[in-house]
Order: C-alpha cells, then sequence, then structure tokens
C-alpha cells in the first residue's frame, strides 16, 4: 500500500541537522505516526513521503525555508522580568506561551535572564536549519474514520482519549 491522502502511516526515523547533529528520533521518542495528508507533519516531507510503500528506506533532505523558516532576528526580544508573575525560577531554555496581537498563541524560548530582563526568542528552534530525514517506512494502512476524526493514529483497539 502506498502512502496517500488519510493513510495511517508509522515511520522509523533519525532527523540531522545540516552539520549531521541528530536533533530527534525514534530511539529517543518512538515511531513517528501520522495521518497522511492532515498538516501533521511540515508539508515539503509529505511531499516526499507520498507515493512510497511500507518496507521502504529513503533518506530526504528540506531546506531549512521549506522547514521551519530562515531566523528572524526580530523575533528576539528583552521582556521585563515582571512580566513573568508567579515564575520563581527562569532559566535559559524555559519556554513560555504567549499571544500574538490578534490573540493567537506564540511559543518564546528564553535565550538570556538577569535580574530585571527575560531575553526571549519566538523563532521555532529548528528556524535557519536544513533538515535531514532517514526514514523507514513501517506500516501504512487506512486511516480508520474515528483516527481520522481525532486526528492522530490509535495504536489499540482499546483507544480513549483523556482531554
Amino acid at each position: 500500500m502506498q502512502i496517500s491522502d488519510f493513510k495511517a502511516v508509522i515511520l522509523d526515523y533519525v532527523t540531522r541537522d545540516q552539520s549531521g547533529e541528530i536533533i530527534d528520533s525514534s530511539a529517543n521518542d518512538g515511531y513517528l505516526t501520522y495521518i497522511h495528508g492532515t498538516e501533521s507533519l511540515i508539508p515539503a516531507l509529505e511531499r516526499a513521503l507520498t507515493g512510497h510503500s511500507q518496507g521502504e528506506k529513503l533518506s530526504v533532505t528540506i531546506p531549512c525555508e521549506e522547514a521551519y523558516g530562515e531566523r528572524d532576528d526580530s523575533l528576539i526580544e528583552g521582556v521585563p522580568r515582571e512580566n513573568f508573575p508567579g515564575v520563581e525560577q527562569i532559566e535559559v531554555g524555559m519556554q513560555f506561551q504567549t499571544e500574538m496581537d490578534e490573540g493567537v498563541p506564540f511559543l518564546v524560548t528564553v535565550v538570556a535572564v538577569d535580574d530585571k530582563m527575560v531575553t526571549v526568542d519566538g523563532n521555532h528552534p529548528m528556524a535557519g536549519k536544513e533538515l535531514n530525514f532517514d526514514l523507514e517506512i513501517i506500516q501504512v494502512r487506512d486511516a480508520s474514520a474515528e483516527e481520522i476524526e481525532h486526528g492522530h493514529v490509535h495504536h489499540d483497539m482499546d483507544h480513549s482519549h483523556t482531554h
């Protein structure tokens, strides 16, 4: 069976940046499971997987502009520490969700902190990085109506949601 829209797909993967450093892998996070054609993956990766079949291995390179975009230095900003009420300890690497002007949720990462200011970066952590994927397609099958409705692959018949 080939990968196409509304197929449940399970991938074994390793993701590396342009220098070859491992960013993520199924060894760390388990197999990547998704429903093809539902914008679960970056579009360029979904396009690269379309038409491939269970058992195939492939390597895919996605340039940064087709992955998470170039870094935008205007998204790095100093924020007064008092804008983090109730947060006792702020450390580099912590992430906070804020809102853009239109009320859209926006994730920022702390890149520097001192007694008065917290510097946050609104770039996606993978922005500016070419992504190289080594993939093995473990399984391709029709997604069930329930999986499509829920937007993710179910791994067993005793599936329940805890929202």
